[in-house]
């Protein structure tokens, strides 16, 4: 069974967890233009991958089998197992491919030329709208995950970090383009770990709740809290579209 503990766990100790890459052996172009919960591949490892999303979603990860993934998948047990060695190693190769999907959406989408702010309004966008789009996925990245265990934690652990680690650039950009920021030298260090934790913990309220389509609608609210601690509260809001600029 779920438990929130976990979540709160995942919240503090984000920041200790090594910023290391999921992406390694996976085809993220190629999943840049699939959606893991519908597209049915040939391979049947991805067919796999497919069955875990939809059953994990469904049933949740504890009660979720191999017999059942396979079911769903279309392929013999004997098949799973010439792929993976458990439940366990399928879901975390599974989760790996979701967290590179959307590492890759975000990225494709953001112009690193553009301004901080606008980058930070960019990606959240990406963000929240792929998260919308694939209500399935979204959940097995954002709540079954603090159900399989340590390893799938550290997976959500370190896409928080990287995620921290864009946002803190916001300490930068205040000091050279913002007029009267000189409050943003006096920012505590884990300031972006516990706005990313926020944020991570809001989606993940909607997404348990079955309101993940309400996720797009969020980016203003989002958007405000990710900015304000480095632009102050009037541009902040202007940015976020919530009020004009003071």
């Amino acid at each position: 069974m779920f438990d929130h503990r976990h979540l709160a766990a995942a919240l503090e100790s984000v920041s200790s967890v090594p910023a290391e890459p999921v992406t390694a052996g996976i085809d993220v172009d190629g999943l840049a233009h699939h959606d893991l919960g519908t597209h049915r591949y040939a391979d049947p490892r991805r067919r796999i991958f497919d069955a875990m999303i939809e059953t994990v979603a469904r049933r949740g990860y504890d009660l979720t089998t191999i017999e059942r993934v396979a079911s769903v998948a279309g392929v013999p047990t004997a098949v799973f197992d010439e792929h993976f060695e458990d439940k366990r190693e399928c879901f975390l190769r599974t989760l790996d491919e979701l967290i590179a999907r959307l590492e890759s959406t975000v990225v494709a989408r953001v112009n690193e030329q553009l301004p901080w702010p606008e980058r930070i309004e960019v990606g959240l966008r990406a963000l929240l709208t792929e998260l919308a789009a694939h209500p399935d996925s979204s959940r097995v990245a954002m709540v079954e995950c603090l159900s399989a265990g340590d390893a799938a934690i550290a997976r959500l652990h370190r896409l928080m970090a990287r995620l921290a680690g864009i946002l803190d650039e916001g300490r930068a950009h205040a000091s050279e383009h913002e007029a009267d920021a000189d409050w943003v030298e006096y920012l505590p260090p884990q300031i972006s770990t516990a706005v990313v934790g926020g944020i991570v913990s809001i989606v993940h309220r909607r997404v348990l709740e079955d309101r993940t389509d309400e996720l797009g609608a969020m980016l203003g609210d989002l958007l405000y809290f990710a900015l304000l601690p480095y632009l102050g509260h009037d541009r902040a809001l202007s940015i976020a579209g919530l009020g004009a600029e003071a």
